[in-house]
């Protein structure tokens, strides 16, 4: 009889252990939920801001490009060009910073350092462009400006 009453009670310690643990757990999942639901929220916002201040430093490079060209085209057509090609800068690199910003929110750390390292490459490539360009740019108006010189020496002598 004894050991019955032994074997009920080690039942029921079993039973409430079970209840306490099917309790504590379904407290840990909502909780576990609620963080999830938080963190992103949270990385929703700052992605959106980051986009808000990307779109608005875009439109400032834009402003600042369209004058830039717009001065560009009271000198030659060397200048005209690197102008282009700078705005052109502004604006890729304004559209892969936010999506590497909204690529960094929405992944997990261990691919952060490879969206970064394919930022910094595409951001390279497009300096690397933009120089390039310039120095086309710089050499045909020098071309010019020499081309000009010797004529009116040849005029001249």
């Amino acid at each position: 009889m004894a050991q019955i009453a032994r074997s009920n009670e080690a039942e029921k310690a079993a039973d409430n252990l079970a209840a306490i643990s099917s309790r504590a757990g379904n407290g840990v999942a909502a909780i576990a939920d609620r963080t999830g639901d938080d963190v992103a929220a949270f990385g929703r916002r700052a992605a959106d801001k980051g986009a808000d201040a990307a779109r608005e430093a875009t439109d400032r490079a834009q402003d600042a490009a369209r004058r830039g060209f717009q001065a560009a085209q009271r000198t030659t057509a060397g200048a005209t060009e690197v102008g282009r090609a700078f705005a052109e800068l502004l604006k890729e690199q304004a559209r892969d910073n936010v999506a590497a910003f909204r690529s960094l929110t929405d992944t997990f750390w261990d691919q952060a350092a490879r969206v970064q390292a394919d930022l910094l490459r595409a951001s390279l490539e497009r300096s690397a462009e933009f120089t390039r360009r310039y120095l086309e740019a710089v050499q045909a108006m020098t071309a010019s400006a020499v081309s000009a010189t010797k004529e009116q020496a040849r005029k001249a002598g």
